[in-house]
């Protein structure tokens, strides 16, 4: 027996059909992402097309081959083990929510021959009626059910999915309103887009934004030690002396020379395929220097920077200035995130068989593990705006992708109210191409 059945055509016969489409339309207009377009569709679909047991969604993924199989409960019927309309999350994509919540259906999809026709070798939407698939669909889904319609869930780029809704006997509505739930499918998937390409669109907006006020922060900290220098040698006992003297010139030397590399970095920016320009130094000596300069600004000018384990060389091998901007960056923001008198900023570097790790500990506002995640894997500022305090939140992505490329990571372990301490890890030694 063939239980594949292919319909078509549109099934709205009747005006109260059709004010139903419409009535969910403009709810799936309202919604904000797609969670609220998920619940609504549910909620839809039982007026358009009866008591049905529940939804599946199968989501596949192009790069990996895997597919994911997100089963949603009807928010009208009994559980039966799929995901309640209370447990979808807010603010979170149909491929983010079939990612987190759905179960991995590879096995299934591929492997057994009346789904691998049904669902991947057509895009054709189906009613599958007792039969093999039918039976193949009970098992695969737990539901109580002897009939499934599939439709093509329509997503961008190419992503191949299917919304199916399955029902028993008893409450099956006429396949001639098949052509409906196809148009009713099409409709709830293109919505489920928009919310998440908003969001996208957000995303890069405030990336944008941080990208922006990066360029003046990056421009600002070397005009800044260059200013703090050249005030320090406008005292009389300092530029009498000599030695001091002419640190002070080498440093607005080096302070021009960064300022200059720093345009460049800004018009060509790190991304993920960067490589490091890799050459032997003292990382130590870089770390006085780093530490020497914050001193020299206003920010640190009543708090008090400690340099601990660089008494002595630690010879590396890697990009000396894209590491004293990692640097640099963690020791300002260690600065900026202390607001106070006299409070303290240790930086301690740690050397151990081919790893060198470079610890910045403050005495600061801290930060919880969900600002945090939202710190280094977003790309966000996390701070109150109201302190005024200036930055991105855009340079700690950098410095991750800087330590990727040195064989290292950042980590980072803070407390609310207590401090932070941010530990920049990599590699000793990277073979010099």
């Amino acid at each position: 027996m063939n239980d594949k059945i292919n319909v078509g055509g549109n099934a709205i016969q009747s005006v109260e059909t059709a004010q139903r489409m419409l009535e969910m339309i403009h709810d799936l207009g309202e919604c904000q992402d797609a969670r609220q377009i998920l619940v609504a569709a549910l909620r839809h679909y039982r007026f358009l097309f009866g008591e049905y047991k529940g939804m599946i969604l199968l989501l596949d993924d192009p790069k990996s081959g895997n597919w994911r199989s997100l089963g949603l409960e009807s928010p009208y019927g009994q559980s039966w083990g799929g995901i309640s309309h209370n447990m979808l999350p807010e603010n979170s994509s149909t491929d983010q929510i079939g990612s987190d919540l759905g179960k991995d259906a590879t096995p299934w999809i591929t492997n057994d021959p009346p789904f691998r026709r049904a669902f991947v070798e057509s895009s054709e939407g189906f009613v599958a009626h007792d039969g093999v698939l039918a039976v193949r669909l009970a098992t695969f889904t737990g539901l109580n059910a002897n009939i499934f319609w599939a439709a093509s869930w329509r997503r961008p780029g190419g992503s191949h999915a299917w919304s199916i809704l399955a029902f028993d006997n008893a409450h099956a509505p006429n396949e001639e309103r098949f052509g409906l739930y196809c148009t009713a499918v099409e409709t709830t998937s293109r919505m489920a887009y928009y919310p998440s390409l908003l969001q996208s669109v957000a995303r890069t907006e405030r990336i944008n934004q941080s990208i922006r006020r990066n360029i003046v922060h990056d421009l600002k900290t070397p005009i800044t030690v260059i200013k703090g220098y050249a005030e320090t040698l406008r005292e009389p006992e300092i530029a009498a002396d000599p030695e001091i003297a002419e640190e002070l010139f080498n440093g607005i030397v080096e302070s021009c020379d960064r300022l200059l590399a720093d345009i460049k970095d800004i018009i060509e920016p790190i991304e993920g395929e960067w490589k490091p320009n890799l050459e032997e130094f003292d990382l130590a000596m870089m770390l006085h220097k780093v530490v020497l300069a914050e001193r020299h600004t206003e920010r640190s000018k009543h708090h008090n920077l400690v340099l601990q384990g660089a008494d002595e060389p630690v010879i590396v091998c890697g990009d000396r200035r894209k590491l004293m901007r990692v640097v640099e960056n963690l020791l300002s923001n260690a600065v900026k995130y202390s607001p106070g008198l006299n409070k303290n900023v240790w930086v301690k570097l740690t050397h151990y068989a081919n790893r060198v790790m470079i610890e910045v500990q403050d005495e600061g506002l801290g930060l919880s593990q969900d600002q945090v995640k939202r710190v280094l894997d977003d790309c966000e500022r996390v701070v109150d705006e109201s302190l005024g305090i200036e930055g991105s939140g855009f340079g700690l992505n950098s410095c991750q992708l800087v330590l990727k490329a040195h064989g290292g990571k950042l980590e980072v372990d803070s407390e609310q109210g207590v401090g932070s301490v941010f530990r920049a890890i990599l590699q000793k030694s990277l073979e010099v191409i």
